[in-house]
């Protein structure tokens, strides 16, 4: 195995792709509030708590199989992480929970160049989620990748705060990101402020690469992660969410970069337990830099991604937004060429 990657839209060679057994809904806590349920009361969140439906475990495993069956096709090797039971209990000195999924890697990972991070998420539920890819992790290690985890947060009550929701909930309290909240682009990564990043994530990424520049980015999106709302195409073609970004408010970063704004999602089912928006249909993975995998509801985007020469291959992921991850999210690059 091979870890190599600076962006998100290079030739794919190698991927993880997650797993939806044993996904499970956790008990609400300031952390779960946070990332999924911030204007819902502990009552009302309380009443989701459980396993998810079989129904929606078994089509997502089928549509994670076949993604994965086409992504041998195209050439790229694919790894998947161990079955774990996420039902079971989490237990520290201060709070007790239980795992959610291993659904989407791209959200505790980070791949910079040679380097896998084990970044420290947002929620508590997620603390030992790497653990079923260890193997993973332990072969990429013996083959040259560097390997190594952001300091373990305690996860305080204080670290979230729900008096204003038109703000970020996540406090600057501890170091705490999620990885979708970074985007690669060479030795630039633009780094969201929202529910699931802090500036002291911010701070602490750049103490680990100093090399790389961190763009600081507020105005975009306050809610979660940033690959259903910023996603670089090529060097120089972003393809924005236009609900969240606008042509006279956008980050700098891309002043130069041809931008496509787009505003065209159809409604996506989900069961009530939802946690992603309609534009998780945006959420797209990169072969390469003409060709992109896309949820087969996006005829629109598809269209527009085509004016400028990028094809797409349509798939189904059927409970995207239950499970809250697009083609993007359910994997994680290893080496792009």
């Amino acid at each position: 195995m091979k870890v190599f990657s600076t962006n998100s839209w290079d030739s794919l060679e190698e991927i993880i792709v997650g797993r939806a057994d044993f996904a499970y809904i956790p008990p609400p806590d300031p952390s779960m509030k946070n990332f999924m349920y911030a204007t819902l009361t502990y009552r009302e969140i309380s009443k989701y708590v459980g396993s998810y439906s079989d129904r929606v475990i078994d089509e997502t495993n089928i549509d994670l199989e076949y993604l994965s069956d086409k992504l041998k096709e195209l050439g790229v090797k694919v790894y998947r992480p161990k079955k774990i039971r996420h039902e079971a209990p989490i237990v520290t000195p201060y709070w007790r929970t239980t795992g959610w999924h291993n659904y989407c890697p791209r959200d505790i990972f980070l791949v910079i160049e040679d380097c896998i991070v084990e970044v420290p998420s947002v929620m508590r539920s997620r603390v030992f989620e790497t653990w079923s890819y260890d193997d993973i992790l332990h072969e990429a290690f013996d083959d040259g990748a560097k390997w190594f985890s952001a300091p373990k947060q305690r996860y305080k009550d204080e670290s979230f705060n729900f008096d204003d929701l038109s703000k970020p909930t996540l406090m600057n309290e501890e170091i705490l990101f999620d990885a979708p909240n970074v985007v690669r682009m060479g030795t630039n990564l633009l780094y969201q402020i929202s529910q699931s990043g802090n500036e002291k994530g911010a701070t602490w990424l750049q103490s680990m690469f100093p090399e790389y520049k961190i763009h600081i980015e507020r105005e975009a999106y306050s809610g979660a992660h940033m690959d259903s709302t910023i996603v670089p195409l090529r060097e120089g073609l972003v393809l924005f969410n236009g609900f969240r970004v606008t042509p006279d408010r956008y980050p700098k970063i891309f002043d130069k970069w041809d931008k496509i704004f787009f505003h065209d999602f159809p409604m996506i089912k989900t069961e009530t337990s939802g946690i992603s928006s309609d534009a998780i249909g945006m959420n797209l993975l990169s072969i390469n830099d003409r060709l992109v995998i896309i949820d087969e509801n996006q005829t629109k985007l598809m269209k527009k991604l085509k004016e400028y020469d990028i094809e797409s291959i349509p798939m189904s992921m059927r409970h995207s937004r239950t499970l809250g991850g697009g083609f993007h999210c359910v994997t994680l690059d290893l080496k792009r060429g």
